[in-house]
């Protein structure tokens, strides 16, 4: 089953194993992020991430991304349940970085925007990502 790809249990030893670094700060969290994120992609699609070319991408891209209404990231945005930040372009148009939104994205493990959204809303995101250091749930600090 797993022959050609990295099991799901490889990605979190493999994240255990690179947390001391991190905590050391040989790793920074970018790089964390990033070894965790191909991980992850590996393990779900049997093949490496595609590279993202970086662009600004407007809120309903953004959510489409994500897999949620326009509505729901402006609410969520406002609660400040989203790791990323609109920029303003040309005054008035909000646009968002794609690399973050495709980031926070692929970092979702469970689908838990899509499948809890409207009845949970931020709770269901706050759940799903350790918020004080940026890890996925169950790779805390030790």
């Amino acid at each position: 089953m797993y022959s050609n790809s990295v099991r799901p249990a490889t990605v979190r030893l493999v994240t255990k194993l690179i947390a001391p670094l991190l905590d050391s700060g040989l790793v920074t969290n970018a790089e964390y992020s990033a070894i965790y994120q191909n991980l992850t992609y590996l393990a779900k699609k049997g093949e490496q991430m595609p590279p993202v070319q970086p662009r600004l991408i407007t809120g309903q891209e953004a959510a489409s991304v994500l897999g949620i209404s326009f509505s729901q990231l402006r609410t969520l945005e406002r609660e400040g349940a989203l790791p990323f930040k609109r920029k303003i372009v040309g005054g008035r148009n909000v646009r968002y970085r794609n690399t973050e939104v495709y980031a926070f994205a692929f970092l979702d493990d469970d689908s838990v925007i899509t499948s809890s959204l409207p009845s949970a809303g931020a709770g269901a995101l706050a759940d799903a990502k350790d918020s004080t250091n940026n890890r996925p749930n169950g790779l805390k600090a030790s």
